[in-house]
């Protein structure tokens, strides 16, 4: 019988920061499992209601062992109780959850963050500039933090000082690692190994002139990078159908296509590829490294389906049939 798990079912799913040592080999595994051709049924599609522009984005997949998943998610403000998954069982089709998607989201973007900096951070990286003190800040740096055991101090910059280090205090006792809140975004990053872009801005935040050579850069938002960082970086990307076109092309790599300026062959691969080694992380260790993490349906299914069994091995979720 399917349950319905609410987002106060899995507060103590989010409660301890190791629980993402459980998330980051299963987001790595689906990864995987991507550049081999195993999962299916991939689609991001967005419908409008009948004003035309309130819009909701619904996100399939199917992965071996975690199933068959559907995400429907407003993308206005307002709409109560409109961000959830469905979980399908992936042998007989059968529903097997359906499971609250806000808190989820900052745990399944978070993971892929820390999924690249194991593979694509410099050897023995052990700082962090993150921009960014809301929920996905959270994500990334819970993820980065579980994904590089090197990693001993954090910089963090937001706009609002009081969020940035409130922030700092939170996250510094809850992992255990110096997180310090600093007055801008290039006290944030500059010189630093690994820099996580994590805010909701849609317009450049760093400069170029601020990057360590052989840095990682970790983007989950589009417009964020400069062109000249995506022009003299290595980018490795999660999704290179999606971040091209589709429902979430982004910039500034469709501008710089339309104007010649850069190529889609300059994308040097897939986060899966490189996990499976059909791709070099780097070619030297002073080449920058761009990870742009668009969102992929099968990161929905995989989380859904580990939180789903954690439920179902706790006796969490409200039981209920269609019948």
């Amino acid at each position: 019988m399917p349950i319905i798990l609410s987002e106060k079912d899995l507060v103590p799913l989010y409660g301890e920061p190791a629980r993402m040592d459980e998330l980051l080999p299963l987001i790595e595994n689906s990864l995987r499992a991507q550049s081999r051709g195993a999962n299916a049924g991939l689609a991001r599609v967005e419908t409008s209601l009948l004003d035309g522009k309130k819009k909701y984005r619904i996100m399939t997949s199917a992965v071996p062992g975690a199933g068959q998943g559907m995400r429907i998610s407003a993308l206005f403000r307002g709409a109560k109780d409109a961000y959830f998954i469905l979980l399908f069982d992936g042998e007989s089709g059968d529903l097997q959850a359906l499971v609250a998607g806000r808190d989820l989201n900052v745990w399944r973007t978070g993971a892929p963050g820390g999924v690249a900096c194991k593979y694509l951070a410099p050897k023995g990286a052990d700082r962090l500039g993150l921009i960014g003190s809301g929920r996905q800040a959270r994500g990334q740096l819970v993820a980065i933090a579980r994904a590089v055991p090197s990693l001993k101090r954090v910089k963090i910059f937001s706009s609002t000082k009081e969020h940035r280090e409130r922030f700092a205090r939170e996250m510094s006792s809850w992992l255990g690692i110096a997180v310090e809140a600093v007055d801008s975004a290039r006290a944030a990053v500059e010189n630093l190994p690994i820099v996580s872009l994590a805010t909701s801005s849609r317009s450049q935040i760093i400069e170029p002139q601020w990057i360590q050579p052989g840095a990682l850069v970790v983007s989950i938002t589009s417009g964020q990078l400069a062109r000249e960082t995506v022009a003299n970086s290595r980018v490795i990307v999660s999704w290179k159908e999606e971040l091209l076109g589709g429902e979430a092309p982004r910039q500034p790599y469709i501008a710089m296509i339309a104007d010649g300026s850069w190529s889609a062959e300059n994308i040097a691969g897939e986060l899966g590829d490189v996990i499976l080694g059909k791709v070099p992380a780097r070619v030297n260790e002073s080449e920058t490294v761009v990870f742009e993490s668009v969102g992929m349906p099968i990161w929905d299914t995989v989380a859904t389906a580990w939180a789903y069994r954690w439920a179902v091995e706790q006796g969490v979720g409200v039981k209920f049939s269609l019948d």
